[in-house]
């Protein structure tokens, strides 16, 4: 490990003396930034690889997948949240589920807000996002929107507020890192 380490420091400092001895000329590409499997191999501790067949399912993976290309989150305390991408933008909806408690609504929508970024990140949505809360008192947007903004500050995607529509919708705008999941055979769209 500490053998890895070294060699890629030294690689680095190699770079950065050929980088700086290359001062003439117009702006270049120089090199070409470590793709996301080396990274990745570089950045997460070394792991047991299960590759047999059947992994996927032994591990529950094929149904972690196959929840992703549902519209459907399921959330504590039976609250559920509805991500629907369209042409334009991603629908979410938000619905208290068999909860009738006065609270129901702020619990619904403190789940999907704080699970919202990393359902978008693991479906690959981005763009104009618009969410449609469960009903709850006007006196608590403030706890929903910094809920909100806590789950965005620890999610990697770049996603910026737009704030609270006048019919009570909250507005995102988030980066497209990178291609969407495939639809459903179902999905007419």
């Amino acid at each position: 490990m500490d053998s890895d380490i070294a060699a890629d420091v030294a690689a680095m400092a190699d770079l950065a003396a050929q980088v700086m001895g290359d001062g003439d000329g117009p702006p270049e590409k120089l090199v070409e930034g470590d793709g996301p499997h080396a990274l990745a191999w570089r950045d997460w501790p070394a792991a047991e690889l299960a590759a047999d067949p059947g992994s996927f399912a032994e591990h529950g993976a094929d149904e972690m997948i196959e929840a992703l290309a549902r519209p459907t989150v399921t959330l504590k305390g039976g609250a559920r949240m509805m991500i629907e991408p369209t042409t334009a933008l991603v629908a979410v909806d938000v619905n208290t589920g068999g909860d009738t408690s006065p609270a129901a609504g702020l619990k619904a929508n403190l789940a999907a807000l704080r699970e919202l970024p990393r359902q978008l990140r693991l479906r690959g949505l981005g763009g104009q996002i618009v969410v449609d809360p469960a009903p709850m008192p006007k006196k608590e947007r403030r706890n929903v929107e910094s809920a909100l903004r806590a789950a965005l500050r620890a999610d990697p995607v770049e996603t910026s507020l737009a704030g609270w529509t006048t019919l009570g919708l909250i507005e995102l705008q988030r980066q497209r890192a990178r291609a969407p999941l495939p639809m459903t055979e179902g999905d007419a769209r």
